[in-house]
């Protein structure tokens, strides 16, 4: 468990002694290249909005009629994240404050939810009113009750988006060191660069009946159907889509760092960091479907089609301990 703040400094036994000893006046490892390896865990925060719209082109019509009207929706995507950073500091440069050049490289295993930014109706699959009643697609009875087009269960439409968990950047800043009574702090401002991925997803349910009124194909088996009685005919609209795409991001951040202990050539620092990304480019993820029929409903052809668009701006936040190489000690 990543630990933050005072607290940790129970964790590194000789923490303290070790920072009393350091020179109020010098940093360590000022006149020397320092790199150092963090492990970091937090969340990325994005408002992402959607929309899926589906239509109906009845009997080879060029025009079309509704499937299920257009809708809209949004959601704020919050992604949490492990992940570890390598960094390399180059030496004080010999000016007032003696900040530090900085540049680092990340890679953010992210563990995000499959975010339903639409949803309408209950997309599954077609099914009787009764509670509880399996899919119309696994039965081929579906018993003495008949039912009709309003009163069918598993229809409505969704669009999802999830972030890949594949997630890396770079961060360029200036690193200022402070002296907070017998411990050293560095304020590190930065530039910063993310790359991820969206993966979207779509689907649409729809059921229609020939005749409206009559969805069953059998409605007993026991006895013989009566003669006066129609079978019906069932339609299963399912359309499924997806797509994806990479962004990418650059904004300004900060970090906070306090050094915490040295034990021989490595430096132990605990860090906590706030975040801006500018996304960069095409925000929009589109992606339809299209399904064709020919059965007792009639020959038509239904399409669907679906948006993911992200917000401009994503923000992150991190806490997180560093182990810096300074070699050996002074």
């Amino acid at each position: 468990m990543i630990c933050g703040g005072l607290a940790c400094l129970a964790l590194f036994p000789g923490a303290a002694s070790a920072a009393e000893g350091v020179d109020p006046d010098r940093q360590q490892g000022e006149d020397q290249w320092v790199p150092s390896l963090a492990i970091v865990s937090g969340v990325t925060i994005q408002q992402q909005h959607g929309y899926v719209d589906s239509e109906s082109f009845v009997g080879g019509s060029p025009t079309s009629v509704p499937l299920r009207g257009p809708f809209e929706g949004s959601d704020i995507g919050v992604s949490p994240f492990v992940g570890g950073s390598l960094e390399l500091m180059a030496p004080a440069l010999p000016i007032a404050t003696r900040p530090r050049f900085f540049l680092a490289g990340e890679i953010l295993p992210t563990f995000a939810s499959d975010r339903s930014v639409v949803v309408e109706g209950d997309p599954s699959c077609i099914r009787g009113p009764e509670a509880g009643a399996p899919c119309a697609s696994d039965v081929t009875v579906f018993g003495a009750r008949s039912f009709g087009e309003d009163s069918l269960n598993g229809e409505g439409s969704r669009t999802s988006a999830q972030v890949d968990t594949l997630v890396f950047g770079m961060n360029l800043g200036v690193a200022f060191p402070v002296q907070a009574g017998k411990r050293q702090l560095r304020i590190k401002p930065s530039i910063g660069w993310i790359n991820y991925k969206i993966d979207a997803s779509g689907i649409v349910v729809d059921g229609e009946c020939s005749p409206p009124s009559q969805c069953t194909d059998i409605v007993t088996e026991f006895p013989p159907l009566p003669p006066f009685v129609t079978p019906g005919f069932l339609r299963e609209v399912t359309l499924t889509g997806n797509g994806s795409q990479f962004f990418n991001g650059i904004g300004p951040g900060v970090d906070l760092e306090m050094d915490v202990g040295r034990y021989g050539p490595i430096g132990v620092s605990l860090l906590m960091g706030v975040r801006a990304y500018r996304v960069l480019g095409d925000r929009t993820i589109t992606f339809d479907a299209t399904q064709a029929f020919d059965d007792a409903v009639g020959t038509d052809v239904d399409t669907a089609s679906w948006k993911v668009k992200v917000d401009p701006w994503m923000y992150r936040g991190n806490v997180g301990i560093r182990f810096l190489w300074f070699g050996s000690p002074d």
